[in-house]
């Protein structure tokens, strides 16, 4: 096992094949999971080709903004040539990626039986909210990351106090539960059908990557667990240690008018906590740090000392200490951070020269995988793709004729 790093640093493409180096992705344009899903496979080496749809004679791109590295290209799928086409480009790809609720495929003529039957290696991974299958009052409905993890189970968690569930914007469900889901999927069946030779359909739906992602949450809930319940079964976060209603497990209000997280879980890293606060001399005054009645007042008391100061002072203060303690970053702050810096955690944004975005995680050792790439021009690569796919010149040209395929390039050369 090679540890040390002889590769580029983190997020920067190497020379080597990349771990994905080889796969073929077809990916139906779509919104939300799906798109991630593809970006985590394309920044990992595969080659990821967007299919655009086409209305009147002109593409309709979605707007996917994790599109980089990926390629486009834009076909009328309803039309007969261009699914004639779609099964050419099937048959030489890994991977279909389906975005659309279910039975569009199936009604556009490109279910999984059709598009495995042309290629039984085929791997079909299809992402919904609701999942393939389950209760039809579900499965045939549309809805978004909050119905899904409300659905889930995992909605019900993200509260505190008596307050109201309050969503993580739609990261849990559309990004955790799905597009990761999604890539995790893809590489499980890529494994398998190393050994089997055959693909597989997946069906990926954000209510239970949302579960399940939250499984030791889930864990805690049952008797024995840390968390309580209420007696109608329902997350009680009144004792929750993880819910920012301890104390020493909250987000603090500073001089500045930004903010400072603690979480020192354990009693060492509690003491830690009282030396950064300088209350230390006063532990012995202080309520038992388990003594619930006592938490609304020791929080009213750390409000007052961490109002006196501002967010990065108490950065400098906490830093380098088991405190457990860390500024509450803006996205900008988070990419000129210098442990992120040095990490190389983020890098540039290739369309927005000054702007930094997450570069590809987990880090490997040996194939780090892509620095951002820049996002495509919407079917600028249908002549380059279509030919890579084995059609040839008078095809693609019957194709633009017809207006069944777009493609950007041509466009502007007109």
């Amino acid at each position: 096992c090679q540890t040390s790093r002889t590769s580029p640093p983190p997020g920067l493409s190497p020379k080597m094949p990349l771990p994905l180096s080889g796969i073929k992705v077809i990916e139906f344009e779509g919104i939300g999971p799906a798109p991630l899903g593809c970006c985590i496979l394309a920044d990992y080496g595969a080659d990821v080709v967007t299919v655009s749809r086409v209305s009147k004679g002109k593409a309709r791109p979605q707007g996917d903004p994790v599109s980089r590295g990926k390629r486009s290209i834009a076909l009328d799928v309803k039309s007969e040539t261009g699914l004639a086409a779609v099964k050419r480009l099937v048959a030489k790809a890994d991977v279909v990626v389906d975005p659309f609720r279910p039975m569009v495929m199936e009604r556009l003529g490109l279910s999984p039986e059709v598009l495995c039957g042309i290629n039984p290696r085929l791997i079909y991974a299809r992402m919904t909210g609701w999942g393939q299958r389950g209760d039809p009052d579900y499965v045939k409905t549309a809805g978004h990351d909050n119905n899904y993890i409300a659905l889930a189970g995992t909605l019900d968690l993200f509260r505190r106090g008596d307050e109201r569930p309050f969503p993580p914007v739609n990261m849990a469900g559309d990004y955790a539960g799905g597009g990761v889901m999604m890539a995790m999927g893809v590489l499980l069946a890529a494994i398998e059908r190393a050994s089997s030779g055959k693909g597989q359909v997946i069906d990926v739906a954000m209510t239970e990557g949302a579960n399940y992602v939250a499984l030791p949450l889930f864990k805690w809930l049952q008797p024995g667990g840390l968390f309580q319940t209420d007696p109608d079964g329902h997350f009680d976060p009144s004792s929750s240690i993880l819910n920012q209603t301890a104390p020493w497990s909250d987000i603090y209000l500073c001089e500045d008018g930004k903010y400072f997280s603690v979480q020192a879980l354990e009693p060492q890293f509690y003491a830690e906590m009282l030396k950064c606060l300088d209350l230390s001399v006063e532990e012995d005054k202080l309520p038992d740090r388990s003594d619930v009645d006592a938490w609304p007042w020791m929080k009213a008391r750390l409000q007052s000392i961490f109002i006196t100061k501002t967010r990065d002072e108490w950065a400098e203060i906490f830093k380098g200490t088991d405190a457990c303690g860390a500024p509450v970053l803006s996205a900008i702050e988070a990419a000129r951070h210098p442990h992120n810096v040095a990490r190389g955690s983020f890098a540039p944004t290739p369309e927005h020269p000054g702007l930094y975005e997450p570069a590809p995680a987990p880090q490997l050792s040996r194939t780090p995988g892509h620095r951002p790439r820049p996002k495509p021009t919407p079917a600028a690569d249908t002549v380059a793709v279509l030919s890579e796919y084995g059609f040839s010149q008078a095809e693609i040209e019957a194709l633009l004729r017809s207006k069944t395929a777009v493609s950007a390039a041509v466009t502007a050369k007109l």
